[in-house]
């Protein structure tokens, strides 16, 4: 099997993805300490739908056909709308470390919903990896050093758990319509929907900050640029070249991405077991996105050689 760099792509720009959908975790928890919840969500998305509108010029007009109406309306209420208001409110009640280990289950989600929806049979490599991956993830939530504390850690992951079931609704349906449109268009969709949904939530709900600081105001950009635009274009690029249920693989470095931005930015110190889980988790990952035709035909020519020889 030879290697280039269009098969490389999609591992690539959905690896990029997740390692910017965990520093968002660690920038919601900065930003909510100044903006409101819903304030928040509207500026980023607000900011990722003046981004795209930008650049839509250079991108061409996107024939939209009539039985894709709703599903695309579908696929932006599952996320950003609902996905959003879930995670930004569990964010309130647990901490960002928390919230990234619950979203490792995603692929969980996205197994199930794939099956139901796309009859898509699971491969024994990608249990097998996702197992030992889900496992992982679990040894390295018992050795976290929580430096912030939630309020209420059940509330806060529960919302969570209701959080990436939408997410994995939003996945299967972006895996149904990325055949017919372009990353940049689907991602552009849901910001355009996201910004309509939570304009009177922020109008209504939202107390405008009397003075927002540097530190805020830099996360709300961070979250509004680089995580909602590019985040979504990177992963709905990936997600164009992979089945829905190797795309959800990927979601398993969430959590290692999260602890490696905690220890970055916010200075926390990382164990042995965590090291040890870390390693856990790639090697299920790994073992989840194996090609398993690739795997027997290479053993089978190392065998077919050596007894040759």
């Amino acid at each position: 099997m030879v290697f280039t760099v269009r098969s490389l792509k999609a591992p690539v720009f959905l690896i990029l993805a997740m390692a910017l959908w965990s520093s968002a975790f660690i920038a919601v928890k900065i930003a909510l300490v100044e903006v409101p919840p819903f304030l928040l969500i509207f500026s980023r998305l607000v900011l990722g739908s003046i981004f795209f509108l930008a650049f839509w010029r250079f991108r061409g007009r996107a024939k939209v056909a009539r039985k894709d109406y709703f599903l695309l309306l579908l696929m932006g209420v599952f996320e950003p709308c609902l996905y959003f208001t879930l995670e930004t409110t569990a964010l309130q009640y647990t901490t960002a470390s928390q919230a990234g280990i619950v979203f490792a289950f995603l692929p969980v989600f996205i197994i199930i919903f794939s099956f139901v929806f796309f009859r898509e049979r699971p491969s024994g490599f990608q249990c097998l990896g996702g197992m030992l991956a889900i496992v992982g993830v679990i040894i390295l939530s018992i050795y976290s050093e929580q430096s912030e504390h939630g309020i209420n850690p059940v509330k806060g992951n529960f919302l969570e758990l209701l959080a990436i079931a939408c997410a994995a609704g939003y996945t299967i349906l972006l895996k149904k319509l990325s055949g017919a449109y372009s990353p940049f268009f689907l991602a552009a969709v849901q910001s355009f929907i996201g910004t309509i949904f939570f304009l009177p939530f922020a109008l209504l709900n939202s107390d405008l900050p009397g003075e927002i600081s540097l530190q805020g105001v830099m996360a709300i950009l961070y979250l509004g640029v680089i995580v909602t635009v590019g985040a979504y274009t990177l992963f709905n690029i990936g997600m164009s070249s992979v089945s829905a249920t190797q795309g959800g693989m990927y979601f398993n470095l969430i959590p290692i991405f999260t602890l490696i931005f905690s220890i970055i930015i916010l200075g926390e110190r990382i164990s042995l077991g965590q090291v040890l889980s870390m390693v856990l988790v790639i090697i299920g990952v790994s073992i989840g996105l194996a090609n398993r035709k690739f795997i027997f035909d290479f053993f089978r020519a190392k065998i077919l050689s050596s007894t040759e020889k």
